[in-house]
């Protein structure tokens, strides 16, 4: 008789020795092995002891979860490995910021000693989810397009895909056309609905009113048009203040919640000081002079694909958004600590490693303020890793959606 060798998981992007794997499949079981809370793609530790060594633990984790195709709600078990007990607290505190309710079954062990002289160590073990079957790779999806008419205004959508609906919210750099590496993808497991901005792309802006205030109205109008009841919604950049204020507004509407690369309108004293680098002219704002390049995309990515950079810059040229008139009424749309305490789906903030226009310390700080809300940190991309860097951006936001990809 013969049997099925386990799944061996390796994550990109997670460190490890050669003598192991990150993970193992075996039946309906993921075993995810001991792991650090090592940097992306390095053996350095989180600076700071064991709570940030903790929290970029169960980053990588998540990472590794992804991969198998699952996420940290699928976790059953899991061991902590401590090398001093008396950091219990701190671990404790790091833990809760993703396993804020109906955590899983737990042992910590302390006096540990654990390699790289490591504060923490843990491993777990997770159930294979059950996912809806995928459509079938190069099998043709369902399109459809169309307008939604609010206020004299047309707002174009797109839907590709069928099944539970996820809603794409672009930045302030693109339109519909800057998920197409998105929408093929989840749409083999989703409905995928994108969209234009007011002035963006397809989508008219005759009253001059695009900002975060018409977007939420522009949104509840498309929804209701494709009757769309709930859905996972995503949020981009400028797309983040969309996302996040029509949460806050509709919550019986979204059942999760991502902010990729954007506050969404979250104060912290880090965004303070953006607000007043642009002011002063310090932050960059209007794409460079040189094709290829753009201030949402690292400066390396122009040489690594000169065809997408290009591509970039070509699609943020569609449509006639005033910048100069939204950027204004996106800095000055805030949220309070009293309606973030109303938000009650899961919340994930995605962010690149080199975003400069909205840093990974400000996303953490925004993310900070939100209950339970997981910060993933995404290597080697800008402001844009959607586009920059995308299998590592579709898998992270695939394990929190649970979606196996």
């Amino acid at each position: 008789m013969t049997t099925t060798p386990p799944e061996r998981i390796v994550a990109d992007g997670v460190g490890r020795l050669p003598v192991f794997s990150h993970a193992s499949i075996a039946g309906e079981l993921i075993f995810v092995s001991g792991t650090l809370g090592t940097l992306p793609g390095s053996f350095d530790l989180a600076p700071g002891g064991t709570g940030p060594e903790t929290t970029q633990t169960l980053r990588n984790i998540e990472t590794i979860l992804a991969e198998a195709g699952a996420d940290l709600s699928d976790v059953v078990k899991a061991s902590v490995y401590l090398a001093d007990m008396t950091t219990f607290r701190h671990m404790n505190e790091a833990w809760s910021g993703f396993f804020a309710e109906a955590p899983p079954a737990r042992i910590t062990v302390g006096g540990a000693v654990l390699a790289l002289g490591a504060a923490v160590e843990i491993e777990c073990v997770a159930q294979r989810p059950h996912r809806p079957p995928a459509k079938a790779e190069g099998e043709p999806l369902p399109r459809s397009t169309g307008f939604a008419e609010r206020d004299g205004e047309r707002i174009y959508w797109e839907s590709v895909g069928e099944g539970e609906p996820l809603v794409l919210c672009h930045g302030a750099g693109g339109n519909h056309a800057v998920w197409y590496q998105q929408v093929p993808v989840f749409g083999r497991h989703r409905r995928v609905i994108t969209w234009d901005h007011r002035g963006f792309g397809r989508s008219t802006d005759r009253a001059a009113e695009s900002g975060p205030a018409a977007a939420v109205g522009d949104l509840e109008a498309l929804l209701c048009a494709l009757g769309v009841e709930a859905c996972d919604l995503v949020g981009q950049s400028m797309g983040g203040w969309t996302a996040l204020s029509y949460a806050l507004r509709h919550p019986e509407r979204v059942r999760s919640l991502t902010l990729a690369d954007t506050p969404g309108g979250i104060s912290s004293p880090e965004l303070a000081s953006l607000v007043e680098s642009l002011r002063s002219g310090a932050a960059p704002l209007a794409p460079p002079d040189r094709l290829g390049l753009h201030p949402a995309l690292h400066a390396s990515f122009a040489g690594r694909d000169p065809a997408g950079a290009y591509l970039y810059q070509m699609l943020g040229g569609f449509g006639e958004p005033d910048l100069a008139r939204i950027a204004p009424r996106l800095l000055g749309t805030t949220v309070s600590e009293e309606e973030l305490a109303g938000l009650r789906c899961p919340v994930l903030f995605l962010v690149g490693e080199h975003d400069a226009l909205f840093p990974p310390a400000l996303i953490r700080a925004a993310g900070s303020q939100v209950k339970g809300a997981r910060v993933v940190e995404l290597p080697g991309a800008g402001h844009s890793p959607y586009f920059e860097t995308p299998d590592a951006w579709n898998r992270a936001l695939a394990g929190f959606l649970g979606v196996g990809l």
